[in-house]
């Protein structure tokens, strides 16, 4: 009856998200020139399509020797959303354009993470059309959902733990921890897009199948382990648990769908254990801003009467 319950509750969170924006933001148009010397505009597009290294198959690009007026690139402004600058593509001229210099940002990595953190409105676009680019989105959509969680599961833990904020926190960031499941959830379904997937719930619920106790017994391990610690170090431990326990799900489920090997709940065990680390980390860092937060000063001299300290 147990699995039933769980199958229900899954079915209906992955129904319950709405997919229309996802599609948009995966859909969304863009415009991209590459820059330089041929050999190192080659290396770029090696990087971006790493199984197609033909420049003259890249519709979705458009290739020069520098920014100059003299090599064909466009002197009006906002031609392009994106100018990567593989060496040598930048000359004086007067077209104002932002560059993502390889050289300048120091390697390719960089101006991946550059680019991402300046268009995070092309982030789901650019991975589905450029394979190069999944694993870097891939790893920003995991971290990104599983921090979310982790914040979350801490903020829903601080009445029980912290009385006097209970009031100071809205009502709805004290609902169940389903609220984790349908992140994740949708975790998935960007996942999903960012690989060129179909963004339909049956595709992705057979996916998930094996996975759906799992993905729900995160839950009932955050609140076992937080039920052992007290205090801030039970917050800690509950934010630790929600971050690993979506991270380990996210990373399962992006190894299977850039490589085909469907996750089995030993590696999501293993990738669990792998990124609790990290995730103590995270948790640490929000515990401290939530600590951070001071309540009014009333309320703190009440609670200091309470204890006879006022």
């Amino acid at each position: 009856m147990r699995k039933l319950d769980t199958a229900r509750s899954f079915w209906r969170i992955m129904r319950s998200i709405s997919l229309s924006e996802i599609v948009k933001e995966s859909r969304r148009s863009f415009a991209i020139a590459v820059v330089g010397h041929p050999d190192k505009r080659r290396a770029v597009l090696r990087a971006l399509f790493p199984d197609m290294p033909d420049e003259a198959v890249h519709p979705l690009l458009r290739t020069f020797d520098s920014i100059a007026p003299e090599a064909g690139f466009p002197q009006e402004s906002g031609s392009f959303d994106i100018v990567l600058d593989a060496g040598g593509g930048w000359v004086s001229t007067g077209v104002k354009v932002r560059l993502y210099s390889v050289i300048e940002l120091g390697g390719w990595d960089a101006v991946v993470e550059r680019v991402l953190d300046e268009r995070p409105d092309l982030m789901l676009s650019l991975a589905r059309r450029f394979p190069g680019l999944r694993p870097a989105v891939s790893e920003r959509i995991i971290r990104e959902t599983a921090t979310a969680n982790a914040q979350f599961a801490m903020l829903n833990a601080l009445p029980g733990m912290l009385p006097l904020l209970g009031i100071l926190i809205p009502t709805a960031v004290l609902g169940d921890l389903v609220f984790l499941s349908k992140n994740q959830a949708l975790m998935l379904y960007r996942l999903a897009a960012a690989h060129d997937l179909p963004l339909d719930v049956s595709a992705r619920a057979q996916d998930l199948a094996p996975l759906l106790g799992s993905a729900f017994g995160w839950r009932a391990l955050a609140r076992e382990m937080v039920g052992f610690v007290p205090g801030g170090v039970g917050l800690v431990a509950r934010g630790a648990v929600a971050y690993a326990g979506t991270y380990a799900l996210g990373e399962a489920m992006r190894r299977f769908y850039a490589f085909g090997s469907r996750p089995t709940k030993a590696l999501v065990a293993e990738v669990y254990r792998q990124s609790l680390g990290q995730a103590r980390q995270v948790a640490s860092d929000v515990a401290k801003r939530l600590r951070s937060v001071k309540a009014p000063r009333g309320l703190l001299r009440g609670k200091d009467r309470r204890h006879g300290d006022g």
